[in-house]
């Protein structure tokens, strides 16, 4: 790893702390009455914005990750022994605590449910190709389906046909999504349900992430900036669709502080503070476990705390007793099982 990637840790610290922020304060408010005073604040109703910034690093990391692979399968290891082992803990944990919290539906206590989790593919594809339902331990899971899928494409590319077809090859499912509506009107819904549920919509970001990384080794590319550019008009076009035009703006802003980040001393110090970089340290587990745990403690609380005021600091408590948790499963937990996995004895040094 280049000295410049510190800032990226505490970039994922961030984008956690904005995901947790917009479900805790926005996402819920027909469970927590609280979230009703706080819920349109531009910094939580757009924190979901955290999971692009998480998908920003994922493109930028993962040319990092293919240079250093000999070949495709040691690549797909790699990438599973990073996901797996805080997954199956996290997944675990989830079950383990479902029967303590009744009071919120999404605690799913069905062995099956532990399935789409550990094979990193999304319910609703389960559901459909066994006839059986499924769903996700939690909902924040779904990016990960969506992660998993890109590893699989943008490998593929890369150990097949090179490196420079993979910022246009990621472009290519992200145009059959948008042929979909057209292949629907022909008739073949069940082929685009399936394929509306990759989250192909999504790789405009992880191509910003691929193109910034390319700029910053000098093989950027004229015709690269026009791939990505159509890339994210599309990916722009779907949200302007579902959440009006003034999405744009928060979408934006996103994705220039994460370019900015590489360009501003002022920024990549912010970035790597502790605060940003402990955080980030531990945010893969802080996300599998954050939602349901958090949100179900909050609708547990707010049954005995009758101050607004007090339910809304609640959010904050519950988040940091979570971090620690996952501080503890990221330091403790995931090596030792990582390394049972590997067959090996001893600890081996974190990578991220």
């Amino acid at each position: 790893m280049h000295a410049r990637i510190k800032h990226l840790d505490g970039m994922r610290g961030l984008a956690i702390l904005m995901v947790i922020g917009y479900h805790a304060y926005a996402r819920w408010p027909e469970l927590l009455p609280y979230a009703n005073l706080t819920q349109h604040i531009p910094v939580f109703s757009f924190g979901w914005l955290g999971v692009e910034l998480f998908f920003m690093i994922s493109g930028f990391v993962i040319f990092m990750t293919l240079d250093k692979s000999d070949s495709y399968i040691s690549f797909l290891k790699k990438r599973w022994l990073r996901l797996f082992p805080a997954m199956l803990i996290a997944s675990l944990l989830l079950y383990a605590v479902g029967g303590f919290f009744p009071e919120w539906s999404a605690m799913t206590s069905y062995l099956r449910n532990l399935l789409p989790g550990l094979i990193f593919t999304n319910p609703e594809t389960l559901t459909q190709i066994t006839g059986i339902e499924f769903k996700s331990m939690a909902g924040s899971f779904w990016s990960l389906y969506v992660e998993a899928v890109f590893y699989l494409i943008i490998g593929a590319i890369y150990f097949t046909l090179g490196r420079k077809y993979c910022l246009p090859g990621l472009l290519v499912p992200m145009l059959l999504l948008s042929a979909s509506s057209v292949l629907k009107s022909l008739g073949h819904p069940i082929f685009i349900d399936v394929i509306s549920k990759f989250g192909f919509i999504h790789y405009a970001w992880f191509m910003v992430g691929c193109l910034v990384y390319e700029r910053m080794h000098g093989r950027d590319k004229a015709f690269h900036y026009a791939i990505v550019a159509f890339a994210m008009l599309i990916n722009f076009s779907y949200y302007v669709k579902n959440a009006g035009v003034m999405t744009v703006i928060p979408l934006l802003i996103v994705m220039l502080f994460f370019i900015a980040s590489f360009y501003s001393k002022q920024l990549e110090r912010l970035l790597s503070l502790r605060f940003f970089t402990a955080i980030g340290f531990a945010s893969y587990a802080f996300y599998l476990i954050h939602e349901n745990l958090m949100i179900a403690m909050l609708i547990k609380l707010n049954v005995h705390i009758k101050s607004e005021m007090i339910m809304l600091l609640m959010p904050i408590v519950v988040a940091a007793g979570l971090y620690y948790l996952a501080w503890f499963i990221t330091k403790y937990l995931e090596p030792a099982l990582r390394n049972m996995l590997k067959g090996k004895r001893t600890p081996a040094p974190e990578v991220g």
